[in-house]
């Protein structure tokens, strides 16, 4: 037995200082090993695809596919309501002018207008002949007609005679269906086709007698008649827009 304590000593710092080694060596190898780790797991998260979770489920797609038919829907239900509103206010304006008809009619309207007729007839007769010679000529032609309407109300600026009551009484009808139409309240093509004769027949002759009423102070007589004849009413529109 070696009882040298400076030996002893030598051996047992020798056996620390080897002990402290390992121990260096084994936590320097476990950092190692957990860098290494902890490297792997960064490089597997980088190079790992990206997944994203599809929010669009079924029953999601399912609520926009119905919110996309809702709205067309909703958009064919608004087209077919215009559609309608416009429907009937166009037989609105038929029923209108349909009854604008039935007062001519019950109204005194046409008898007044067989009047001015029956006054006016006789002395077309003897001009007959007289209209038939100017052909073409249209303004030569309205200068005589003027002429006559002028003959059947006296040519006079009293304007009280039966014929002048009765030539008004027409007038009248015919600035209320003008006005009504261009207020799209009548269907201008119905009236129009129920009167297209009697109006410019009737402006034919009595034309220059608005002219002569409104010189006497009625400003604007006669002036929608004229425009329902020469068509310069505006027409009914879609929804009044187009």
């Amino acid at each position: 037995m070696d009882d040298d304590p400076t030996k002893t000593h030598q051996e047992a710092l020798k056996q620390h200082r080897d002990a402290a080694a390992r121990t260096s060596a084994g936590r320097r190898e476990s950092q190692l090993h957990q860098a290494a780790h902890t490297g792997v797991g960064i490089i597997e998260a980088i190079s790992a695809p990206v997944h994203v979770d599809d929010p669009f489920t079924p029953l999601h797609r399912a609520d926009e596919i119905a919110a996309v038919i809702l709205k067309v829907v909703t958009v064919l239900a608004l087209c077919f309501g215009l559609f309608e509103y416009d429907r009937q206010k166009a037989d609105a304006r038929v029923t209108e002018s349909l009854s604008l008809v039935q007062e001519w009619e019950a109204g005194g309207y046409r008898d007044a207008y067989t009047a001015i007729n029956d006054a006016l007839w006789p002395l077309y007769s003897e001009n007959a002949e007289a209209i038939s010679a100017l052909g073409s000529d249209a303004a030569q032609k309205a200068v005589l007609y003027g002429n006559i309407g002028d003959v059947v109300t006296g040519r006079d600026d009293a304007f009280v005679s039966e014929a002048d009551r009765n030539v008004d009484k027409v007038f009248h009808f015919f600035e209320r269906a003008a006005i009504c139409a261009d207020e799209a309240i009548c269907d201008y093509p119905v009236l129009k086709t129920f009167f297209k004769s009697e109006s410019e027949s009737f402006w034919l002759y009595f034309g220059t007698y608005a002219e002569r009423r409104q010189s006497d102070g009625f400003a604007g007589y006669g002036d929608w008649t004229r425009k329902f004849v020469e068509g310069d009413i505006r027409r009914a529109k879609f929804l009044g827009l187009f």
